[in-house]
């Protein structure tokens, strides 16, 4: 899996060529929005456009490869605008550019990013969980999501993404790239005690309704974003 990047310059994240900046395009250098940045101050919640601020590669672009792919324990890697399948991440770090991937992705609206991968994803959580036993017959509510403690927040959410860092979905978790690092020499245990535990709906009101504003103004803020009318 290709968890590392490169910090100490701009990575091949970024596109230098105007005519490929279709959809979101980011930096993976966890620096470079540092003092650009600036956030709407309209309600999280309730901002979302027509504009094609995301690019899903071609194994997650549809609602059934999503829930196929997540229920088989595969790796989902989110940064600025950009979605992968563990295939797909290893192959740009493998050439170096987004060339391919940009050729091969599918571009949604934020509509079209709930409808075609968030849903798919929380209900294959969620049955992913039940197989798994972490779901009780009689619990109307379960907790099926483990947030690690640098994204349980908007404000921490906020932080971590738009500095450019990599966000990791994986069988139940959602972390950020710092513990994702961290897995191998420390444990998934250090997450659980330290995170939180979140049901479908806390997952989708805290992380995905900030998540999907919080990419359009980082997006917007490198210029990096397509421009058309918002619709609300």
């Amino acid at each position: 899996m290709s968890a590392e990047i490169n910090t100490g310059e701009k990575s091949f994240f970024v596109l230098e060529k105007p005519e490929l900046s279709v959809g979101a395009i980011a930096t993976g250098s966890p620096n470079y929005v540092d003092g650009v940045l600036v956030l709407s101050e309209a309600p999280l919640s309730k901002r979302r456009t027509d504009k094609f601020n995301w690019l899903v590669c071609p194994h997650l672009s549809e609602p059934q490869l999503v829930y196929d792919y997540y229920m088989a324990s595969g790796l989902i890697t989110i940064v600025l605008g950009k979605c992968f399948c563990d295939s797909c991440l290893d192959l740009v770090h493998m050439k170096g550019d987004l060339a391919e991937f940009l050729s091969l992705s599918r571009p949604m609206t934020d509509t079209s990013f709930q409808e075609n991968f968030i849903n798919p994803l929380l209900d294959s959580n969620y049955n992913f969980s039940k197989i798994l036993g972490y779901i009780e017959a009689h619990d109307y509510a379960p907790k099926t999501w483990i947030s690690c403690p640098h994204l349980k927040t908007t404000d921490s959410l906020k932080e971590v993404y738009s500095k450019g860092k990599q966000l990791f979905i994986f069988e139940s978790f959602f972390t950020c790239q710092d513990c994702f690092n961290k897995i191998p020499t420390n444990s998934l245990v250090d997450i659980i005690y330290e995170g939180e535990s979140m049901t479908d709906s806390l997952f989708q009101q805290r992380i995905i309704d900030s998540l999907i504003p919080i990419n359009h103004d980082s997006l917007t803020a490198i210029g990096q974003c397509q421009h058309h009318a918002d619709t609300i």
